[in-house]
């Protein structure tokens, strides 16, 4: 084997172990694992192609018996999730290279002996072209099932685009190479695909860090919410806390007056002033008392003091403890305030917090009146505020801490009314 063949075996390794890894959700820089299942993956393949000729019914279950065997290392337990991505790779792999074949043949004449003969560089370039499909189908596949969070939906529909681009421009490659028949041309057409390769890589490397520098934003935003809603909470503390001085400074009084009723008989009076009183404690009530005191201050302090908003709250979620507070605080901050926020151009006021539990999985629906249709009009949910770089941030950073805990989220409207739907699967402890 040269060395774009044996480049191209530990290609094919390193993609198994990160596709797998990543359908998994399983680390990649836990080294221990992956560095060793690489090395053994490779060398399988290299005994293989030494002592066999291509793949046939044994090679090809041995292959996918080592691939089953790695996934389920990695699989956290979920062992059908793992059997499913080492079935899914060795299918993408097959099926593939048959496509990529049949392709390559139907434009070029005797594509057969330019790949077997003598003279082998036809077989680099197909090679080339068919680690940079793979890559792409698989990396696709991650994209569709959202398994992959590294990449938005805009650079990764531009990286597969490029990569169908280098494609076809490695296809033409040969198939300039066949019809010139000129062996003189071959490190000429080789160079070129090479650059193919090399301007594939370093997009991919570029939108990566566009990526990263996009997820390092919406961080400091992350942050900047934590010391929004720190700064807040430390604000209602104190005014909680001169509101009770208030009201014991005040109470003194209100006791007297009570007191003083009572000793001259005057119980009407009593009632009377009792009646009054009623209505201030009421409004010092909250709307829940739960276990999570997040989700306690979060509701109370942002829906308990609405003017004309009729506010219910239904069902029961169970323990959000494997919720780091800080993301909870996010994520029903954002939930919250948008309803809030789009009351405000209502004529009636409503909102819905919906917490349902099924088995393992944590259901949060809530819903708010809405003056118009939104999704209609902005699927997205693009913020219309004017200064768009200062706002918009709420949606993203509320699908990227549901994302995070491996959840779902939906957006629908019924009955005059936009709602959010989060799951969010009670993470197993390892």
């Amino acid at each position: 084997m040269n060395v774009i063949e044996l480049g191209a075996s530990l290609f094919d390794s390193i993609l198994l172990v990160y596709f797998v890894n990543k359908f998994n959700r399983y680390p990649l820089t836990k080294y221990a694992v992956t560095v060793p299942a690489v090395l053994v993956i490779f060398g399988v393949t290299i005994i293989n192609d030494k002592f066999f000729s291509g793949f046939n019914i044994l090679t090809t279950t041995v292959f996918l018996l080592l691939y089953i065997g790695y996934a389920l290392i990695v699989s956290n337990k979920n062992y059908v999730r793992a059997v499913v991505s080492a079935c899914v790779f060795e299918i993408v792999l097959m099926v593939l290279s048959s496509v990529l074949y049949i392709i390559i043949s139907i434009m070029v004449d005797e594509f057969d002996n330019l790949m077997y003969g003598s003279d082998t560089t036809v077989r680099y370039i197909y090679l080339l072209a068919h680690k940079v499909a793979l890559f792409a189908v698989l990396q696709s596949i991650l994209y569709i099932l959202k398994l992959d969070n590294s990449l938005d939906i805009k650079n990764g529909l531009l990286t597969f685009a490029f990569s169908c681009i280098t494609i076809f421009g490695l296809g033409t490659a040969i198939y300039i190479y066949a019809v010139m028949s000129d062996p003189k041309i071959q490190w000429q057409i080789l160079t070129v695909a090479l650059a193919f390769i090399g301007l594939n890589v370093l997009l991919y490397v570029l939108i990566s860090q566009i990526s990263k520098l996009q997820k390092s934003k919406y961080e400091l935003k992350l942050l900047e919410e934590k010391l929004e809603f720190e700064r807040a909470r430390h604000n209602d503390a104190h005014a909680i806390w001169s509101n009770i001085r208030k009201i014991q400074h005040d109470i003194k009084h209100h006791l007297t007056v009570i007191g003083s009723q009572l000793e001259n008989g005057e119980t009407d009076d009593c009632k009377r002033y009792i009646g009054n009183l009623l209505p201030n404690v009421e409004r010092m009530g909250n709307l829940i008392k739960s276990d999570n005191k997040i989700l306690d201050y979060l509701i109370n302090s942002k829906l308990s003091n609405l003017p004309n908003t009729e506010i219910i709250i239904s069902g029961s979620i169970g323990s959000l403890a494997d919720i780091k507070e800080f993301d909870l605080a996010c994520l029903f901050g954002n939930i919250l305030d948008n309803a809030v926020e789009a009351i405000q151009e209502t004529e009636e006021k409503r909102i819905e917090l919906l917490f349902l539990r099924q088995n393992s999985n944590r259901i949060i629906i809530c819903k708010n009146t809405v003056k118009s249709p939104v999704l209609k009009t902005n699927k997205e949910l693009k913020t219309t505020k004017k200064e768009k770089d200062a706002h918009g941030y709420g949606t993203k950073i509320t699908e990227k801490i549901v994302a995070d805990y491996h959840g779902m989220i939906d957006y629908f409207e019924e009955f005059n009314m936009f709602g959010v739907q989060i799951i969010l699967p009670e993470q197993s402890e390892e």
